[in-house]
């Protein structure tokens, strides 16, 4: 029985052994050729995705390393490079401006040969009757350095780039304005630097100039140009109400120069302060960045309360802080926080000029001492005269917030500061009457009763002189 088993497993396995269905199939010849040739295409395609990649590359970025490509072409399908099929001179540039209506401005040398420059398009203004030129296109041509134009007597430039040129958003100049038909600002001239700039390229300025009753708002656009890829990039719009033009200035101390924008309304000051800085964008290499006082850099309190006393408009008070915290450390301040130093500086160098100054209107003194911090010098002016008395209470009046900012901030550093408090108390009177004042200067921790009766006489030469008028 045993031995009649294991010949039935041999025959299985026998049978299994020969089976069609699990025998091994010897390599055909045709079967190879096909892996070969399929292994063969798959690469060439991935060849080809890859040459067609770099071709779109280089016409997007660096067109005239493939104007080869011409030579193979039909005319109807050759490749514009640089804009016009022809470099022309720039006498044919101007009369081909002209013949579309515009007019070509002075040329902008782009580097110290000139053989690049950067031309300015304008065109006319519909409906319009005074001052009527506007900015329509910036063009960058370069000189043509092909053999059949270096031979010649005349210089011949081929367009590298174009940029056209919209304008500014009225509502960014003048939030308050009415919608019309002119949403979009002109500009209207457009300046390099005078000053030393940073980066390796050329600044440029575009400016306007807007009318709003009889005050003019100057406003523009920084443009930067970049000759490692020719182009032109829109950085920054700006405006100003004092018609302080942006500039160039050392401000941080790190070996470049910032772009400063003066937005001061008034005796507020307010100065804008922009670093340079790389990007990881091909075609937009640098980025103007601006130094904020939000967040502050480092976590150390007494730094984190200065930058706090700085937000509040008590510039020169901050400075001073931060000073004396820098004596005390033992190390520098990291970079991003000695930029929120540096700019704390400048508008303490801004309020102690203004400050110093010798004002005709008892108000605008007194505003100019309050906003540097100095309280003491701006009681002596109110105390000075009834009619001191009577203009500061009309600057108290209007006070809309920030001479307010600077009590709160001052007194939460030290509330036992009697000239500060007479300030909080005469603003809370001349807006909110005697009650208001009175309960707010019960309420101060610490305040002896002496400066509360001292302060409470300082509120009744601004009713005295409210009887009077």
């Amino acid at each position: 029985m045993a031995h009649q088993s294991r010949r039935l497993s041999l025959k299985f396995l026998r049978r299994n052994q020969t089976s069609p269905d699990i025998a091994e199939k010897a390599p055909q010849p045709g079967s190879v050729l096909s892996s070969t040739i399929a292994v063969t295409v798959l690469f060439s395609s991935a060849g080809l995705i890859l040459v067609f990649a770099w071709i779109s590359w280089l016409f997007i970025f660096n067109p005239d390393k493939i104007v080869w490509l011409n030579k193979f072409l039909p005319e109807w399908a050759q490749i514009p490079f640089g804009y016009s099929e022809h470099p022309h001179t720039l006498p044919e540039i101007q009369a081909s401006l002209q013949a579309q209506k515009q007019t070509s401005g002075t040329t902008l040398a782009l580097d110290k040969n000139e053989n690049a420059f950067l031309l300015p398009v304008f065109q006319q203004r519909p409906n319009c009757q005074s001052n009527c030129e506007e900015l329509a296109a910036l063009r960058v041509y370069q000189i043509a350095t092909d053999s059949e134009f270096e031979s010649k007597s005349e210089k011949y430039y081929r367009l590298a780039t174009q940029l056209s040129v919209t304008g500014i958003d009225k509502s960014f100049v003048d939030s308050k304005a009415e919608n019309d038909d002119t949403n979009l600002l002109p500009l209207s001239t457009i300046k390099g630097f005078d000053d030393e700039t940073p980066a390796a390229g050329v600044w440029f300025n575009l400016q306007g100039e807007y009318k709003k009753g009889t005050t003019a708002i100057a406003y523009g656009q920084i443009l930067y140009y970049n000759p490692e890829r020719s182009n032109l990039i829109q950085l920054l719009p700006w405006k100003s109400f004092n018609g302080q033009l942006p500039k160039w200035q050392q401000v941080t101390g790190n070996g470049d120069k910032e772009l400063i924008l003066d937005q001061t309304v008034g005796l507020e000051p307010q100065l804008r302060v922009y670093q340079v800085k790389p990007t990881k964008l091909y075609l937009n290499p640098i980025q103007l960045d601006k130094i904020s006082l939000k967040p502050p850099a480092i976590k150390d309190t007494a730094y984190q309360n200065a930058i706090s006393i700085a937000r509040s408009g008590l510039w020169t008070t901050a400075f001073d802080s931060l000073k004396s915290l820098q004596k005390q450390r033992k190390n520098a301040l990291p970079a991003t926080a000695q930029a929120q130093v540096d700019l704390i500086r400048l508008h303490s160098e801004f309020t102690k000029a203004q400050a110093e100054k010798t004002w005709a209107s008892p108000s605008e003194q007194v505003l100019a001492d309050l906003i540097d911090g100095r309280w003491n010098k701006a009681l002596k002016v109110f105390k000075a005269s009834p009619q001191n008395v009577q203009e500061i209470s009309i600057l108290l009046k209007a006070e809309k917030g920030k001479l307010w900012n600077r009590v709160a901030s001052a007194l939460e550093v030290n509330p036992q500061q009697p000239d500060v408090l007479a300030w909080g108390a005469l603003i809370l009177a001349v807006q909110q009457g005697d009650a208001s004042a009175n309960s707010w200067l019960e309420k101060q921790p610490k305040i002896t009763k002496d400066t509360i009766a001292e302060i409470q006489e300082l509120i009744k030469r601004l009713n005295q002189k409210a009887a009077k008028s």
